[in-house]
């Protein structure tokens, strides 16, 4: 897990995972990004907005949590590696 203290604040890392979607309703094109150890997600036209909007979602669960002292969840494994990989099939 990685969190660090400085001047008296608490710095959390967790990943985001942006994936193009359609909006439910409309079916316009946008995004999500999903943070797997809080749970949470938010939504927007572009990659930068859906990560800023995320950004501020995670500020506002991680708030709310605190003034219910409850404890901050901490990402679990920074060991992981994303790759693709191509593979050919029969046609």
């Amino acid at each position: 897990s990685w969190s660090m203290r400085h001047k008296g604040k608490r710095y959390f890392e967790y990943r985001i995972v942006i994936t193009p979607d359609m909006r439910t309703g409309s079916g316009e094109p946008g995004f999500t990004a999903y943070v797997p150890a809080l749970g949470i997600a938010d939504g927007g036209d572009t990659v930068e907005e859906a990560f800023d909007n995320v950004r501020k979602l995670i500020a506002f669960h991680l708030e709310s949590l605190h003034k219910e002292r409850r404890s901050l969840p901490e990402e679990q494994s920074r060991a992981e590696f994303i790759t693709t990989a191509r593979v050919a099939v029969p046609a």
